[in-house]
């Protein structure tokens, strides 16, 4: 996966003239990717500006204001994503939207949403290329649906859903959106967008300026209060014609920093009205090389960067072997009691790492088996005056293997470098006290070289730390509230659950236990053990099984319901996978039943949409709390809702229970469910499904949380913990007393490195 800085440093804003008027805003290209998502960990591929394909691109250039011509383009394969970001508010007026060309005419489909610009999205459609089977471009225009959205959207997210064209996958050259940037009575649209993370340290902060503003005073700092408080000291004057940008001083890596953009009366310096508050996380390491910048054929060239010494050689490594893509560099070195092997890169002008709170210098480091690594391997750091070098205190048999290792090089040990102006970096071997034979050779593959701020190693770290950040502090406390009292195996009230209305065990077929409404096969699903004996495997894309008649199934389902299920997903590569959904159709109507699994990277996400007509207030979504939760492991999860009001006067309840313990709740969804025409389990609205069901059962009533608790234990009520419990300290099984005592004995531990 591509590490990617939240947005290009450079805002681009490609405008042309459509003769939409100013009212209805202008179409824009992105001004920045605030995500990529690379789902096998290949490598960004493409459309080369002349229409060479397959060339290595790099998708914050290509696809980021202007493209580089008519006929480059990102191949998104499926299962992959791109999320573009727009410097102001995206509008749904009269006519098309969105225009998007695709370098194909076979059919490549991806699913379009509309985002604030982080997590939260509505799919607004489906662009699909021409279908002629021919090479050419594809011009798609979208019409956005009317919907009411509780955010501003600011973003675009591609998620490519089929293998067509040549490529394979959906071609994306250029993206244009309609978008608003017309001023209001505070300052609006922020990018980075509010509550954005990995963003540069040398990031520029742009906005629109409040309407009829005259000076504007922007507030910045660490300290939420006292940004919140207009301190004085935090306090920085805008005036024209940096009338909306202002470049921040000496951001620090790895830190959250609030900000706010005041509006100044034109004609009362007195007359101000505090802006909005908006906060931002700068990106915790910065990328000092990544060696995919060269070229061996136009260049930049490797060789006019690093250089080689004594009897070093330096190379570019362009076939496959890179901690990320899409290049590595290549040392070979041969060292012995006279000889030594250097690559070392000069930096013109000189580079201060004083002023982003780096701690450590970190590069990724492999070799090959035939390595002979006898002697010292060193780093050294020169300020055109001093030069000094750490040796490598590791196992230098790390060489031999083939597993990516990390160097981390405190900066605290060049004592006598001045790293406000870091000249020269040198990787190198000698070996000066060497007896004949005794010699060192062979190659060393040398990628991403980065600042990070201090480190929070697995060797250091507090038994107490449950967040794993190094500190323990009140969110740990949290983690063991959340575990009180909780055992590895729980005994618990039970009860069983009344007949469900549909009932599939998978059991080497889809046949319904409860009526004859058995499931139709699509694709080419396939049966694996499961929780109780076989699964159903949802592996290929347009795997699935459909439920026949279904609005006779869902007959009597109008207040309540739950649906309920075993799930082992796979490492999708979908932002959430759709389990199960009923009908819908993109653009045009909305599924009122729908249930999203996020199974891809740390942390996932879950989705649960219940009522009709569909909006985000029948909606109970959030992200798991840690990847053990879910990742390759078996879960029970129950999905409930109940409009009619509860017995402590509640309405409208959603819940979701998982592994028979109630995971997330909320209220005020009374939304009635109706006018289930169709119900599809393994795809929908978000894409397909990657894993396995077992035991998939839908209620006509929400059942409590006993019956639950007897459906996920198989009605014994002992309901165990798989992963165990993380809070419990002591090892005892349980969370207690004895727990939290340890947890206060490390309270306030801080063990980050150096």
């Amino acid at each position: 996966m591509r590490t990617l800085g939240w947005f290009a440093v450079l805002i681009v804003v490609c405008l042309y003239a459509s003769g939409i008027g100013a009212a209805e805003g202008l179409f824009e290209y992105p001004c920045g990717l605030s995500d990529l998502h690379d789902a096998d960990q290949s490598c960004w591929v493409g459309m080369g500006p002349s229409g060479d394909y397959p060339v290595a691109v790099v998708p914050e250039r290509w696809l980021v204001g202007c493209p580089p011509s008519a006929l480059s383009a990102v191949t998104i394969p499926e299962d992959h994503w791109v999320d573009l970001l727009f410097s102001g508010g995206i509008l749904n007026a009269s006519g098309h939207d969105l225009e998007l060309t695709e370098s194909g005419m076979a059919g490549e489909q991806a699913i379009i949403f509309l985002t604030d610009g982080l997590d939260r999205e509505y799919v607004v459609g489906m662009a699909q290329a021409e279908d002629a089977l021919k090479q050419g471009i594809s011009y798609i225009n979208l019409d956005f649906p009317d919907i009411e959205v509780p955010f501003t959207p600011r973003g675009l997210r591609l998620v490519a859903v089929d293998y067509g064209g040549m490529s394979p996958g959906f071609d994306l050259g250029a993206a244009q959106i309609r978008v608003s940037r017309v001023c209001g009575p505070q300052a609006r649209f922020p990018t980075p967008v509010a509550g954005a993370g990995n963003v540069p340290v040398d990031v520029n902060l742009v906005w629109v300026p409040a309407c009829e503003a005259g000076r504007q005073c922007l507030y910045l700092s660490k300290v939420k209060s006292l940004v919140e408080a207009g301190d004085a000291g935090v306090r920085h004057w805008v005036d024209p014609p940096d009338a909306n940008s202002f470049a921040p001083p000496a951001l620090q890596l790895g830190e959250t920093y609030y900000w706010r953009v005041d509006k100044v009366s034109q004609t009362d310096a007195n007359d101000v009205l505090p802006g909005q508050l908006w906060s931002f996380t700068v990106a915790d390491e910065l990328l000092i090389e990544s060696f995919d910048q060269y070229d061996g054929w136009v260049g930049p060239f490797l060789h006019e960067t690093w250089s080689a010494r004594g009897r070093g050689r330096t190379s570019l490594e362009i076939e496959g072997v890179f901690h990320s893509c899409q290049q590595s560099l290549i040392l070979s070195y041969y060292y012995d009691s006279l000889q030594f092997s250097e690559a070392y890169r000069h930096f013109n002008p000189p580079q201060d790492w004083t002023q982003m709170g780096a701690g450590v210098l970190r590069l990724w480091l492999t070799g090959d088996s035939g390595n002979a690594t006898s002697g010292p391997m060193y780093l050294t750091l020169s300020d055109g005056q001093v030069e000094q070098s750490v040796i490598y205190s590791g196992d230098m048999d790390v060489l031999t293997q083939l597993d990516w290792t990390p160097w981390h090089v405190a900066l605290t040990e060049f004592t006598d470098v001045n790293l406000a102006r870091v000249e020269t970096l040198t990787l190198g071997f000698s070996w000066p006290s060497a007896q004949a034979p005794q010699y060192g050779e062979g190659i060393v593959f040398v990628d991403d070289i980065a600042l990070c701020p201090p480190l929070c190693l697995d060797a250091l770290r507090p038994s107490a730390d449950l967040t794993c950040d190094c500190a323990v502090d009140y969110e740990d406390l949290e983690e063991l509230a959340a575990d009180w009292l909780a055992e590895v195996t729980d005994a618990g009230p039970i009860a069983a659950p009344n007949e469900p209305i549909l009932w599939y065990p998978f059991e080497g077929n889809t046949r319904d236990n409860i009526s004859l409404a058995h499931g139709q096969i699509q694709g080419r699903p396939t049966y694996d053990r499961g929780v109780r004996g076989q699964a159903m495997c949802f592996l290929n894309r347009g795997d699935a099984v459909t439920v026949p008649d279904a609005n006779e199934v869902f007959a009597d389902v109008r207040s309540a319901i739950t649906i309920a299920f075993w799930q082992k997903g796979n490492d999708s590569g979908h932002l959430n996978d759709t389990l199960c959904c009923s009908n819908y159709s993109y653009g045009v109507s909305n599924p009122s039943i729908a249930v999203h699994l996020g199974c891809w990277q740390n942390p996932g996400q879950y989705r649960w949409d219940c009522g009709t007509p569909w909006s985000f207030q029948n909606r109970l979504a959030g992200r798991h709390r840690a990847k053990s939760e879910w990742a390759e492991r078996w879960n029970h999860w129950a999905f409930t809702k109940d409009i009619r009001v509860g017995a402590a006067g509640e309405k409208g309840v959603m819940r979701i229970y998982r592994n028979g313990v109630l995971y997330d709740s909320r209220t005020g969804t009374d939304a009635p469910i109706e006018g289930i025409t169709s119900f599809t389990i393994g795809s929908g609205w978000y894409g397909c499904y990657d894993g396995m069901i077992d035991d998939f059962r839908i209620y006509d009533y929400a059942l409590s949380g006993p019956e639950v608790a007897y459906l996920a234990s198989d009605g014994t009520g002992q309901l165990t913990h798989p992963n165990g419990l993380p809070a419990d300290l002591d090892s005892s099984s349980k969370v207690d007393l004895r727990d939290f005592g340890v947890l206060a004995d490390q309270w306030l531990t801080d063990q980050l490195w150096p």
